[in-house]
């Protein structure tokens, strides 16, 4: 059974479903880390939690991964051609021990509740091989914005936020989260001896001293868990 927090963003998703992209980019900055981040993927059996309409996942399969998408999202569900897929909750995934060998999560920690963080990870690690990687890619509460880099970007999402212009009301039950880098590493080390964050940088930043001097600063962060390896201290 989802919860009620859940039942809200399906919702959301579903009625904006026309807003999401259906393609990526080759290049795309996300994409790129999470590749870095897995090496090669030939052959590897990944799961992409909240996959949407299967951008990255149909990305990976161009890799030579074998990929399966999940999401709670009928209708991004719906769109996701080429794409193996399973309608259900990070909370509570429908495989069995043991069953991947990387799990990915694109912009996606950011819509679940925090106080279902610790499941969705523990979920993550219960369907991981003995030494799977879990990437994470969300935005930072630490950054700046890269079009007007003396704001926070935190900032701005709350401006936009009253001003009607973000995925959900102002005044709704569920909010759009964002992580300092140091806290979710905590939550993720919980699950996960070895546990390293990547500051992600953007076409946009990249035009920037700022952002190229001070990662930091940077919108997306990359949280690399893996199951097994040195414990990074």
């Amino acid at each position: 059974m989802i919860s009620a927090h859940e039942a809200e963003v399906t919702f959301r998703f579903d009625a904006l479903h026309w807003r999401f992209k259906d393609a990526l980019d080759a290049e795309d900055y996300r994409l790129r880390g999470v590749l870095d981040a897995l090496g090669s993927v030939e052959g590897l059996r990944i799961l992409d939690l909240g996959c949407g309409k299967g951008r990255f996942a149909r990305a990976l399969q161009d890799h030579g991964a074998v990929v399966t998408g999940l999401d709670l999202s009928a209708k991004m569900l719906d769109e996701a051609d080429g794409v193996a897929r399973v309608r259900g909750s990070a909370r509570r995934l429908p495989f069995p021990l043991e069953s991947f060998d990387a799990v990915i999560a694109v912009e996606v920690f950011e819509h679940l509740d925090p106080s279902s963080w610790n499941e969705a990870i523990a979920e993550a690690r219960r369907v991981l091989a003995p030494r799977g990687t879990l990437a994470i890619v969300d935005k930072s509460l630490a950054s700046l914005n890269a079009d007007r880099p003396w704001m926070p970007s935190a900032l701005l999402k709350r401006i936009d936020e009253a001003r009607g212009l973000w995925m959900y009301p102002a005044d709704g039950p569920v909010r759009e989260h964002w992580f300092w880098p140091s806290r979710l590493r905590k939550e993720l080390r919980r699950s996960f001896p070895d546990v390293r964050v990547i500051h992600l940088l953007s076409p946009a930043e990249r035009r920037l001293t700022l952002f190229r001097r001070i990662p930091a600063a940077r919108l997306m962060a990359l949280w690399v868990a893996r199951c097994g390896g040195r414990t990074d201290v």
